[in-house]
């Protein structure tokens, strides 16, 4: 009987040290979790600033099938192709342009997306009236009005256009 009782007290400190060293193990786990939590937080936290940067950026790009259908009755759309030299002063008048109280909306189409690739050609199209047809050869910097483009400029002409309504 005696021997029993041993066995029992035995089994119960068995038991309170497994219960004990599983607590242990769980605290452990759970500080190492926060740890990691905060420092991933403090790590993404100035990333979180550029991704909120791109994403209005990336409202503005738009694809070339959807140049007509935008929202605003009066915009403009700036078609780069890829490689575009004048890109950054483009993208710095145009910036100029949009901090005026009275301005257009700007939009981009990059024809270095994939999703654009099927409108690169050798030469720019001149008829518009079936965007889904039309050819970019260069940057071209399309007026819209109403769902119409109402004019078409490219090379110099852009620079100065952009020149005069950033003025």
């Amino acid at each position: 009987m005696r021997k029993n009782a041993k066995m029992r007290k035995r089994v119960v400190q068995d038991d309170e040290i497994k219960v004990t060293t599983f607590f242990k193990y769980l605290v452990g786990i759970l500080l190492i979790l926060v740890i990691f939590s905060l420092i991933t937080m403090f790590a993404t936290r100035d990333k979180n600033k550029d991704t909120a940067e791109e994403t209005k950026m990336q409202y503005e790009k738009i694809l070339v099938g959807s140049i007509l259908n935008r929202n605003e009755s009066d915009y403009f759309v700036l078609v780069e192709v890829e490689n575009e030299p004048n890109a950054s002063t483009y993208k710095t008048l145009i910036d100029n342009y949009i901090k005026k109280e009275e301005h257009s909306r700007f939009y981009y189409v990059d024809l270095g997306d994939m999703f654009n690739s099927k409108y690169v050609g050798d030469e720019n199209s001149k008829d518009f009236t079936d965007i889904l047809n039309v050819k970019f050869a260069e940057t071209t910097l399309l007026h819209v009005k109403e769902g119409k483009i109402v004019s078409q400029r490219t090379g110099d002409d852009i620079m100065e256009y952009l020149q005069k309504i950033s003025a």
